[in-house]
This record gives C-alpha cells, sequence and structure tokens, in this order.
C-alpha cells in the first residue's frame, strides 16, 4: 500500500479576504460584514480539498520562515496534509494575496505579493516520496523540480496530474511536463492559449492528441467543463448554488476530480458531477478552503440535487 494517494508539488501561499458591499474607490473608508485568513495557491488547496474528502496527502514545496510562512505551514498540518518534507528558507518572504469580493455578484479584486524566498530545487526532490504516492499533482510552479517529479511518475506508473489556471500562459519547461500529463484539467483560456483555438470543443481535442494524455478536462465556471478521454467526450453544467465567493473554485475542482479519479469504479460522467459538486458548495462561503465539504456532504448534496430534477 502507497504512503499517500497524492503528493502535491507546487505553490501554497495566504489569502487576506474581505466581503465588501462594494469595491473601494479612492480614499474610501467603511465597515464590512467578514475579514477571514485563509491558505490559498492551486495546488495547496487541492491537497486540502483531498485530505477534506478522505485521502492520505503530502506539500512538497519550500516554506519562508515568516509569520505568513508559519501561518500557512500550520493550516495545511491542520486540514491533515503532511508537510514534513518541505524545504525551509531562512530569507525571503511568503506569497500572500488580498482579495476583495463583493457581496452581490461576487465580483474581485485581487492585490498579491509573489513570494521572494529561493524556489523549490530539483535536488530538493527526492525520488522516494514521488514513489510513495498513487498520484502526483502539479500546478507548473517551480518547473524544473516539476519536470523532475513527472518524469520519475511518468516512469514509475504514477498517475501524474496537472492543473493549468486561468492566468497562465507558455513557459519553459511546460511543453515537456505537460507531455508527461495522464490527467490534464484547465481552465477555458488556459486551453485557449496552449492551443490557439477559441472553442473549447476543438481546444480539448487538440489537447488530447498533442500531449497523449489519458484524460483531459477543460473547464469554464458557471459554463460547466468538457471531458475527453479516447472514448468518451461529454459536457457537464454547474451546479445552481448561492455563490459567495469564487476563490479556489477552479483548485478545489482539480482536487476533486483526482479524487474522483483514483476512486477505480468512478465513471467519467461521475468524475465529472462530483467534482462540480465540489466547487459549487465550496463557493457557498468565502475564501478558497471554509467551503470545501466533506464526502458525505457532496454525496448528500448530488442526491438531493438529482431527486429536485425529477
Amino acid at each position: 500500500m502507497k504512503k499517500y494517494d497524492v503528493v502535491g508539488l507546487g505553490i501554497a501561499t495566504q489569502d487576506i479576504l474581505a466581503l465588501t458591499p462594494h469595491l473601494p474607490q479612492t480614499n474610501d473608508c467603511f465597515p464590512v460584514p467578514i475579514v477571514d485568513m485563509q491558505g490559498g495557491g492551486p495546488v495547496a488547496t487541492a491537497l486540502v480539498t483531498l485530505s477534506r474528502l478522505g485521502s492520505r496527502c503530502s506539500y512538497l514545496g519550500p516554506f519562508a520562515l515568516d509569520q505568513t510562512g508559519r501561518q500557512i505551514m500550520s493550516e495545511l498540518k491542520q486540514y491533515g496534509v503532511d508537510i514534513s518534507n518541505c524545504p525551509s528558507r531562512n530569507e525571503g518572504s511568503s506569497s500572500a494575496s488580498v482579495i476583495l469580493v463583493e457581496q452581490e455578484g461576487g465580483n474581485r479584486s485581487i492585490l498579491f505579493q509573489k513570494s521572494t524566498a529561493a524556489e523549490l530545487e530539483p535536488d530538493e526532490v527526492q525520488p522516494e516520496w514521488i514513489l510513495s504516492a498513487r498520484a502526483i499533482h502539479l500546478d507548473g510552479f517551480y518547473a524544473p523540480a516539476a519536470l523532475k517529479a513527472a518524469r520519475i511518475a511518468h516512469e514509475n506508473d504514477v498517475l501524474v496530474s496537472f492543473d493549468g489556471g486561468a492566468g497562465e500562459a507558455m513557459w519553459e519547461g511546460l511543453e515537456e511536463i505537460l507531455s508527461l500529463v495522464d490527467i490534464m484539467v484547465v481552465a477555458r483560456k488556459f486551453a485557449q492559449q496552449i492551443t490557439g483555438e477559441d472553442d473549447p470543443l476543438g481546444a480539448g481535442s487538440m489537447l488530447l492528441e498533442k500531449y497523449q494524455s489519458q484524460q483531459v478536462v477543460i473547464t469554464d465556471g458557471a459554463n460547466g467543463c468538457w471531458y475527453w478521454d479516447r472514448k468518451y467526450h461529454m459536457h457537464q453544467p454547474s451546479f445552481l448554488v448561492e455563490v459567495v465567493d469564487t476563490t479556489g473554485a477552479g483548485d478545489t475542482f482539480h482536487g476533486a476530480y483526482l479524487f474522483a479519479c483514483l476512486q477505480e469504479q468512478w465513471r467519467p460522467a461521475f468524475r465529472l458531477k462530483f467534482a462540480s459538486a465540489v466547487a459549487a458548495l465550496k463557493c457557498t462561503k468565502l475564501g478558497g478552503r471554509k467551503g470545501i465539504p466533506t464526502l458525505e456532504e457532496t454525496t448528500a448534496f448530488i442526491a438531493r440535487t438529482q431527486t429536485l430534477r425529477l
């Protein structure tokens, strides 16, 4: 038996969130109903999602030893994500964001500070950590280290999952990483940038053929998601919920979808439905993590929604 279900290699951040009646103008000063602090980052939040659903997870990434870094580490441990293999950095600051979310409509303004700590290096990725997992999950950060991890996984029948976010574009090493990916789940904008194809139906087919992944999923927020493998193609509509905040919805979808892929008896249609449900429930609360449901809450939500549609 593997020690972990998933090892995630990528970025972990800290989010300071405020739910606001409106986005501020210059020199505005007004009260807001909620201010909260939660961890963020594509891989880190995906691992929190996996852990909430019942998977055994380990995070691999560098931590600056500032106050923010200690908060990030503490929260990951509280969610049951192992961070024992993470290198620390005595110099540099951690990545942090300030996110303002409008109460009506969920429009956001995001201010962020990139980490100034040294990145994860390839020689800090030990093969035994990758081989201890059923799957690894990557978000494209620390590309040389991620490429090493993907090569080790690919050569040893460990699944490689990749998160392509909406704000990303091609960078050095990405093509080689994508050629090693088994489960490619990307935002519609990412798919457009990589393929040059505006239509997600065309972009998905192109990604599947170009990179030879086992499966490709393209997500598009309220428009749902599309799926391709060598046999099937399908669309999953998004679930209708009362949206408070979409922060981290894509990261949550990625974690939930990878969890679903590791349930060997689950068919593609249910994997999509499950991940969509987890992401929808996350959006009912402020921040990227406090709304992430458990497995029991998700299955109950799906059953309730199906009953309402009868």
